[in-house]
């Protein structure tokens, strides 16, 4: 068939030539695909709502050669909150490239479809940002296969771990203090393993009950960054303008 319909998350729109707008989706049907919206950047486009960045959108999609494109769209969920706060824009920034960048094309995952949904409608209203993103980042590297273990030394298998230990990107979890030598890593305490067990199912529209130490959050912002930063092969764009501007 040359036309079907997805539902999708619009994680990224580029300017093209004669105002057309390159777009990686996140669909629910058939996971990161890249298709092109003509005449989108116009004005006077009726496509134009729908094909914004976070944007949750239904569209009839036009087999092509080398690209699909958009026949017709209409805009579900737009998140106006996520445009007019720069801490929300950069947050929901970081989520969407973090599925760009951790996903293959042409990959169905309805469930990392449904957590980028749920955490984009959070971050319109929560408070705490930053544990939205800490929570969002571990179940996403959950459901891709890159979960840290966190349940002892990764190298021994000691639970020994606290109240001394260090996460090493490398090997994918914590370490021990008798594992130490000659492995590059980030400390870890006790707090902020048990609250990186804890987030990954936590409700992010609840998030704000959660009572996490100023050192907790520092490491476990660390960690992250390390770790996705040894997944992706790079630190990635939103975390760099995020510590730039302070978030």
């Amino acid at each position: 068939m040359k036309l079907y319909r997805v539902r999708a998350v619009v994680l990224n729109s580029r300017q093209m030539r004669d105002a057309h707008r390159l777009l990686t989706l996140f669909s629910r049907e058939k996971g990161k695909i890249k298709v092109v919206a003509h005449g989108a950047a116009k004005p006077t486009s009726r496509k134009r709502g729908a094909v914004q960045p976070f944007c949750h959108s239904e569209l009839l999609l036009r087999r092509g050669r080398e690209l699909d494109s958009v026949e017709q769209c209409e805009g579900l969920e737009i998140f106006p909150g996520l445009w007019e706060d720069l801490d929300r824009m950069s947050y929901a920034g970081h989520v969407v490239e973090l599925v760009d960048g951790l996903t293959a094309d042409g990959e169905p995952n309805q469930a990392v479809f449904e957590l980028l949904l749920h955490t984009l409608k959070a971050m319109e209203g929560t408070a705490d940002l930053e544990l939205v993103a800490r929570g969002f980042e571990l179940r996403l590297l959950s459901l891709l296969g890159y979960q840290p273990y966190l349940d002892g030394c990764v190298n021994c298998g000691s639970g020994a771990i606290n109240p001394v230990a260090r996460f090493s990107p490398e090997a994918g979890g914590l370490v021990c203090p008798g594992c130490f030598s000659g492995t590059r890593g980030v400390p870890c305490g006790g707090e902020t393993v048990s609250v990186m067990k804890l987030l990954p199912g936590w409700d992010p529209f609840k998030i704000d009950r959660l009572r996490v130490s100023q050192q907790a959050r520092g490491e476990m912002k660390v960690i992250m960054r390390e770790y996705l930063q040894w997944h992706m092969e790079g630190r990635p764009r939103s975390l760099q303008f995020m510590e730039q501007v302070q978030i």
